[in-house]
């Protein structure tokens, strides 16, 4: 870690702002609603009877999640609506469709993250 000393002060690491011309910005993502959706999208990729079959809809929410518009909501919710309907009529996809639920859920009460 840097360290830095100026007469009685010392700073360690990080950015700096002094005065009210400096901007610093910045977006972290640790542990938030996205890693629980990856988690959940390798679940279906995994148990789905035809993986082949969800995979467009499983990238079209990775994608989605990696820009958090309104207009990639849109494209979140026709996925899940695309692979509700791929895997709702299997009975061994139980899990990847538990995923599926889990996915809608907090996408629908965290959005955008």
């Amino acid at each position: 870690m840097a360290e830095q000393r100026f007469e009685n002060f010392t700073f360690h690491g990080g950015q700096q702002v002094f005065g009210d011309h400096n901007t610093v910005s910045q977006t972290n993502h640790y542990g938030d609603e996205r890693d629980a959706i990856v988690g959940q999208l390798e679940t279906i990729r995994r148990t789905a009877p035809d993986p082949a079959a969800v995979e467009s809809d499983v990238a079209a929410i990775e994608q989605a999640l990696a820009h958090p518009t309104e207009e990639n909501r849109g494209r979140i919710q026709q996925a899940i609506d695309g692979l509700t309907s791929k895997l709702g009529t299997v009975q061994t996809a139980a899990e990847a469709f538990a995923a599926v639920g889990v996915i809608a859920g907090i996408v629908a009460a965290n959005w955008p993250f």
